[in-house]
């Protein structure tokens, strides 16, 4: 028990930061007013939850069952949950004391701009490429095979996806097995060369892409080439190990390491080259 208790520890961590914590304390704040006899007999006309506000709650509970039962991690499933709850809250406040919902709405607001949820500052491994740079990189080295995420910032499952594929990156990273980023909203063009939809209703974003010899060979969520339509992904760590065959790249390059060319296979080549121009 003595040795689970550090690895319980770790665990909850990421979750004392204070934009858990207050995103909590927000969350539950109708409520703790609601039954707190000498601040709701100042604030409230009743003291209890009513009947049609236990509907709106009971409601929520629903909502939420069916709405976050497929997150892929913990930290995505308390901002859902804790989102639902705050919206709620504001309803609540408001058919109760209309003023009282502003200000909720406020704090809401300085939660947000004051207290950002933490983003990933773990190891990583991954390449962070811009337009053009990317095709280059593809061909430079066909020996090596890149494990690509377009994704854009403005999206929340790429927010979320991002601690995943750092991890994914720091786990799986070889010489040969490379892992890399491209804002696909940024660079359009590139995304759409590469069958990437940047729309903001796009279901491709994040997009998790295997390219071996400069070419792609598979990639997540997959794409009916006949219907055009993009089959629901969930972006858990198992799920992008396992539908992108990391484990059989991960031996196949690992098998295979990259070999250092000798300088006078440089020089042919260079020689190879310059003949070819002269020509």
């Amino acid at each position: 028990m003595a040795l689970g208790l550090p690895k319980f520890v770790d665990q909850i961590k990421p979750f004392l930061h204070p934009h858990f914590v207050v995103n909590i304390i927000l969350s539950v704040l109708f409520v703790c007013l609601k039954s707190t006899p000498w601040i709701c007999s100042w604030l409230f006309t009743s003291c209890e939850l009513e009947y049609n506000e236990w509907q709106v709650v009971t409601f929520l509970g629903c909502v939420v069952v069916l709405k976050n039962r497929k997150m892929s991690t913990p930290k995505q499933y308390l901002s859902s949950l804790c989102m639902f709850f705050k919206a709620t809250s504001i309803y609540l406040f408001f058919t109760n004391h209309p003023p009282m919902a502003f200000g909720y709405m406020l704090l809401c607001i300085l939660h947000l701009v004051f207290l950002p949820e933490p983003v990933y500052s773990g190891p990583e491994k991954v390449t962070y490429f811009r337009g053009p740079h990317l095709e280059d990189e593809l061909n430079s080295d066909k020996r090596v095979t890149w494990v690509i995420e377009w994704y854009a910032a403005w999206s929340p499952p790429c927010v979320n996806f991002s601690e995943i594929f750092s991890k994914i990156s720091e786990k799986y990273s070889l010489d040969n097995l490379r892992f890399g980023k491209i804002d696909a909203s940024r660079y359009e063009a590139v995304a759409k060369r590469y069958g990437v939809n940047t729309a903001p209703w796009s279901k491709q974003l994040p997009s998790c892409v295997v390219y071996q010899g400069g070419k792609e060979k598979d990639r997540v969520p997959l794409i009916d080439p006949v219907k055009k339509k993009v089959y629901r992904f969930l972006f858990t760590e198992e799920n992008v190990i396992r539908d992108l065959g990391l484990n059989e790249l991960y031996n196949q390059c690992k098998l295979n390491p990259l070999k250092k060319r000798s300088k006078h296979k440089e020089t042919e080549d260079n020689d190879d080259g310059d003949k070819q121009k002269t020509e």
